[in-house]
């Protein structure tokens, strides 16, 4: 892939990671000042997205596994390794990342993955 539409990509990642941060701290901070817990300092990105993992909250739990799938694709573009499916190693349609910068796979591994984890 050329370096400009790594860096589009990129850029849309960062933008969306960065925006999903701010929600789930904020859902957090939130939750936290509900309950009788006592005021904490800032909890590093990887205590939140635990704590959002765990959450009782499908909307946390939901927002925190795409903050780590944007964070693996992240690692994926700095790793040369952006585009290729982690399951096949093949290239992943571009189409396919237009539609979701973060997708790890490509459209036959969507759809095996998908199927498998359906009927379990």
């Amino acid at each position: 892939m050329n370096r400009d539409y790594l860096q589009q990509q990129s850029t849309r990642l960062e933008q969306e990671y960065e925006a999903l941060s701010v929600e789930l701290y904020s859902a957090l901070n939130a939750i936290r000042a509900d309950s009788t817990e006592k005021e904490q300092p800032e909890k590093a990105i990887n205590e939140l997205l635990t704590l959002a993992t765990h959450s009782a909250e499908p909307e946390l739990r939901s927002k925190a596994r795409r903050l780590e799938a944007i964070d693996a694709a992240l690692c994926a573009i700095r790793l040369d390794l952006y585009g290729i499916c982690t399951d096949c190693e093949e290239p992943i349609d571009k189409a396919t990342l237009a539609q979701d910068p973060a997708q790890p796979r490509c459209h036959q591994c969507q759809s095996h993955s998908k199927y498998h984890h359906q009927r379990s």
